[in-house]
């Protein structure tokens, strides 16, 4: 019994020990346990989401809602706030209050991870909703949300989505409901 037992322990240690190329005994353990804890503490690991800090300077956040007949946006830049529904489109100048406010609103959502948020409600695929998608455009890249329900954002976006909702003209509100 005891003969088992030291066999089976020797070839234990045995299988931590693998040959490189060039005959040099590395123990397997670790080697392993090593790079994995340099990949976990490096500065910038490469599956961390961005968050507005990493990405460059925001220069449009764009709100789409479309389904059979409707077509509206709300979109927003430093300068200008631009309101379409079909064929109507008014512009008014974006305050300088309400562009840090909403980008104030992106510095702690995961951009880069924009488009894996999940979507609970999924009533746009029967026509039960308008087909919904928050785009961000920095100067690096541009960043779209999956699709989403007009009516039930989801609740990483709920915030940003109605402060868009705001920015919606005293003339176009009554065809902009949400």
């Amino acid at each position: 019994m005891t003969n088992a037992l030291l066999l089976e322990s020797k070839r234990f240690q045995e299988s931590l020990y693998f040959t490189s190329p060039f005959s040099v005994p590395f123990m397997r353990f670790p080697l392993l346990l090593s790079t994995y804890l340099i990949l976990l503490i490096s500065p910038e690991p490469a599956c961390r989401p961005k968050s507005m800090d990493d990405s460059g300077t925001i220069e449009n956040i764009r709100l789409t809602e479309f389904t059979r007949g409707t077509n509206r946006s709300i979109e927003v830049t430093p300068t200008q706030t631009t309101v379409r529904i079909n064929d109507a489109q008014e512009t008014t100048p974006t305050p300088s209050k309400s562009w840090q406010d909403l980008t104030q609103q992106l510095q702690n959502l995961p951009v880069s991870s924009l488009a894996e948020i999940p979507i609970l409600s999924k009533k746009h695929q029967v026509d039960a909703a308008l087909h919904a998608t928050l785009t961000v455009v920095t100067s690096d890249t541009t960043y779209t949300s999956d699709t989403f329900d007009h009516n039930a954002p989801p609740e990483l976006l709920r915030s940003i989505v109605d402060s868009l909702y705001r920015r919606i003209p005293a003339t176009l509100q009554d065809r902009f409901q949400h």
